[in-house]
């Protein structure tokens, strides 16, 4: 089905990664094919299949299908504004600074963690590089490809229990307890696991709940944004805490150094200061709202 809203493409990456996208999130999302093409405006759209509507990938051979492709683009321009490519988009692209991809790359990840495989992945997939290395710092690298394939793309149910071999010595016997009631306000739920018999609490996000929220017309969860450790201008937040002062607001010109927020955190206070000169472009916070380690306080762009 998704593959026929998608007008019936040839399926070879990255386009068969779009129907793959569109297919999860139709089903992730429970409603009819009728109900996705009438209100893609609203619904939260794999950015795959945003991209392949905005003509990322080229025209489809039998054009794009209509009203689902007009639907999606309501709202969502490209970067310069334009509804969509015209043409073939790679005639547009840059020459890439493979060097200067490379020492932003090392200061944001670590010397011995990028290697030319991870440079050339960035320049071909950005976000989907950014995402990747966000998920490997949550759970770790090398563990989640240590799991049996079951218990990644099926998850347990209460009650259930299962053993997970990492290597000699490393065993553990899972119970998933009990999850917990959908916190709202900042779209997780509390899952109690007991592994080896010692209870663990965990607070996981629940995109699930969040997304059917949403389509129905219910409140956005208020998790906050994480800053992009490779844009220079990102400005996030160094650990847990409360924001007790904001200095600024979006349009200002800042210096590099200039004092931008004030965060209270284990009864001290740390100066988040500017990384760099420019304009201020977003400001995500006010004072007294609550943070966690890497959340997006605000966004510089060189004057």
């Amino acid at each position: 089905m998704a593959n026929i809203l998608l007008g019936d493409i040839p399926k070879v990456t990255p386009s068969s990664k779009v129907v793959g996208d569109l297919a999860q999130a139709f089903l992730n999302l429970k409603i009819s094919p009728e109900e996705l093409v009438d209100n893609a405006s609203n619904l939260p759209l794999p950015q795959s299949v945003v991209e392949y509507f905005q003509g990322a990938l080229g025209p489809p051979p039998g054009g794009f299908p209509e009203p689902f492709r007009t639907n999606v683009l309501k709202g969502r321009p490209l970067k310069d504004g334009r509804a969509m490519f015209e043409g073939r988009p790679g005639a547009e692209l840059k020459s890439y600074d493979f060097t200067t991809a490379e020492a932003n790359l090392k200061k944001a990840y670590g010397d011995t963690r990028i290697t030319k495989k991870e440079v050339l992945s960035h320049a071909l997939y950005p976000k989907v590089f950014k995402d990747f290395m966000e998920f490997e710092k949550t759970y770790g690298k090398g563990i989640i490809e240590k799991l049996p394939t079951h218990l990644f793309l099926r998850p347990l149910s209460e009650g259930e229990e299962a053993h997970l071999h990492l290597g000699p010595g490393k065993d553990y016997y899972i119970r998933l307890s009990s999850i917990d009631k959908f916190n709202e306000d900042l779209g997780t739920r509390v899952v109690t696991l007991e592994v080896n018999g010692e209870k663990w609490f965990i607070r996981t996000p629940d995109t699930v709940t969040t997304l059917q929220s949403t389509m129905v017309g219910g409140a956005a969860p208020k998790r906050r944004e994480k800053k992009d450790p490779t844009e220079k201008g990102s400005v996030g937040t160094p650990m847990p805490g409360m924001i007790v002062a904001v200095s600024v607001k979006e349009g200002d010109e800042v210096k590099e150094g200039q004092t931008l927020f004030k965060l209270s955190a284990m009864k001290m206070e740390t100066e988040i200061k500017a990384p760099m000169a420019g304009v201020v472009t977003r400001v995500t916070v006010e004072q007294n709202d609550s943070v966690e380690g890497d959340d997006l306080l605000a966004l510089i762009i060189p004057k």
